[in-house]
């Protein structure tokens, strides 16, 4: 915000009220010349916008499993504020934050995009990955959770 001066760039000296500027509410500031100078008073208007945080339709976060798709990262968040992101691009193999900083003279803020990229797990049982059985005997039941938690179906069952 700019500071008032006490002497306007025609000469006159005077006095500001409110004395200073507010960047946080909009206002009118009033300069009252110094008594004796053949001089009136003079007005400055501020108006104060309201910072906008840009918004986007994937959200301020994102967990995937390794090797999923990610967001393009769009140079317009879906409230009209332009900007780059850094970095440009969203990884979907390694966890990261995306930062996106508006164009300059835009009143924005920056806004944070941020990836989990958790890794891919292999189920495992406590039958192995193979078993072997005489004909005719006695085959186990396939399990709907893994020994590491996994749950899923078998194909076929």
């Amino acid at each position: 915000v700019p500071t008032l001066p006490t002497t306007s760039t025609n000469g006159i000296t005077g006095t500001w009220s409110p004395a200073t500027v507010s960047n946080t509410a909009s206002g009118t500031y009033t300069f009252t010349p110094t008594a004796g100078q053949c001089a009136t008073t003079a007005t400055f208007t501020v108006t104060v916008n309201p910072n906008i945080t840009p918004t986007f339709s994937f959200g301020t976060s994102l967990s995937i499993c390794e090797g999923a798709s990610v967001p393009t990262l769009p140079n317009t968040s879906t409230n009209g504020i332009t900007g780059t992101w850094s970095p440009a691009t969203v990884s979907n193999t390694t966890s990261g934050t995306y930062t996106f900083t508006p164009t300059a003279g835009q009143c924005a803020t920056t806004a944070t995009f941020t990836v989990t990229v958790n890794p891919n797990i292999t189920p495992t049982f406590s039958f192995g990955t193979s078993l072997t059985i005489c004909s005719g005997g006695t085959v186990p039941t396939l399990p709907t959770t893994s020994t590491n938690g996994i749950t899923g179906t078998w194909s076929p069952a």
